[in-house]
């Protein structure tokens, strides 16, 4: 066993949350908790980390390393350990960073979403975003959703990934999995071969920036099922990145989405007192009311009017929280925390209903 696996192994049995490879610095792991442990006292110096990178990288991966100046991607131990990566350059120096993939496939029944979400998954066009902070489970609503699709629907879907998270299968449905910076140089020539196969479903692994903002909004606009994610905690937090990234295009971004959202979940999962996990979310859908408060960016009231129409399907996590807490699923402290509106939680919990 190499010593790359060898110190995966040890991170995958303390449960910790990442392991850093930096050129001039001791290795060392992050733990949940923020603790961070050197593995060794040596510093790893610029021949110890490229002889590391030839682990996991191929030749044409180390020449695309140094070309594009990055590399993501998965790599799996010879036990069958599966762990994310990324390989870049700080300072003109290399830096390796591994963290747990997750590799579990759920349907999207297990994760007990509204009926609302998989008929959403059943329609021919509109846009679906799933936002939440690291580690949230958008990733594993992501992934369920494609195979919700795939194994369900006569349909041609594509994916556009930076990398291969997942491997998807051909079903009832087809899958592309197109990657932008080695199957094609950017998104507009992803665009293109997009236009020219022509799926039913095209679903973008993440939201980064502006240009897949705008990917996302040109092909549910022209008719498409779009599903994407975004890295953002809470709807409000949601909405507001969706707006800085759209910049000085903010007024028609909003005005587009008005006409196809039709669902964004944000959520994060939460540790129960019986020793699990909670997804707790807010949950918007397409509904008249709102589409104006969209299309003017009226963030605030949107997010009120979900308050007030928790009755009709609309979740906020507020409301959830302290239904658990009352319960004593949840403590008050961890619900705190990790809530996406802190200040907003409290207030719901000091109110007598």
């Amino acid at each position: 066993m190499n010593i790359l696996d060898k110190l995966l192994m040890i991170m995958f049995q303390q449960s910790a949350e990442s392991i850093f490879f930096i050129e001039g610095s001791e290795p060392f792991m992050k733990y949940k908790d923020g603790k961070l442990q050197n593995l060794v006292d040596e510093k790893l110096d610029k021949e110890q980390i490229e002889e590391l990178i030839k682990i996991f990288l191929t030749d044409k991966d180390r020449i695309e390393l140094k070309k594009v100046g990055y590399w993501l991607g998965n790599y799996t131990t010879p036990n069958n350990l599966t762990f994310k990566g990324i390989c870049f350059y700080q300072k003109g120096k290399l830096s390796v960073v591994f963290y747990p993939a997750i590799v579990e496939s759920y349907s999207i029944e297990d994760l007990d979403l509204p009926s609302i979400f998989i008929d959403a998954l059943n329609k021919n066009k509109g846009l679906i975003i799933v936002s939440g902070p690291r580690k949230s489970g958008k990733t594993t609503i992501f992934n369920s959703s494609i195979e919700y699709i795939l194994n369900n629907r006569s349909i041609i879907l594509a994916t556009v990934e930076d990398f291969i998270e997942k491997e998807f299968i051909n079903s009832k449905g087809i899958v592309y999995q197109f990657l932008v910076g080695k199957d094609y140089t950017n998104l507009k020539e992803v665009l293109n071969i997009i236009r020219r196969v022509k799926p039913d479903v095209v679903a973008i692994q993440e939201i980064v920036n502006y240009d897949y903002l705008s990917l996302a909004l040109d092909l549910a606009l022209s008719g498409l099922l779009v599903i994407c994610t975004l890295n953002a905690d809470g709807i409000i937090s949601a909405f507001e990145k969706i707006g800085g990234m759209a910049g000085d295009q903010k007024e028609n971004v909003f005005r587009y989405l008005s006409m196809v959202l039709e669902i964004l979940i944000s959520g994060n999962l939460f540790e129960t007192t019986e020793n699990n996990l909670k997804y707790v979310y807010d949950f918007y859908f397409n509904d008249i009311e709102f589409l104006k408060n969209i299309a003017k960016g009226d963030i605030t009231e949107v997010y009120l009017k979900m308050v007030e129409r928790r009755e009709k399907g609309f979740r906020v996590q507020e409301y959830t929280l302290k239904a658990l807490i009352k319960k004593g699923l949840i403590k008050e402290e961890e619900a705190i925390l990790k809530a996406a509106r802190p200040n907003e939680l409290k207030k719901v919990l000091s109110a007598p209903f």
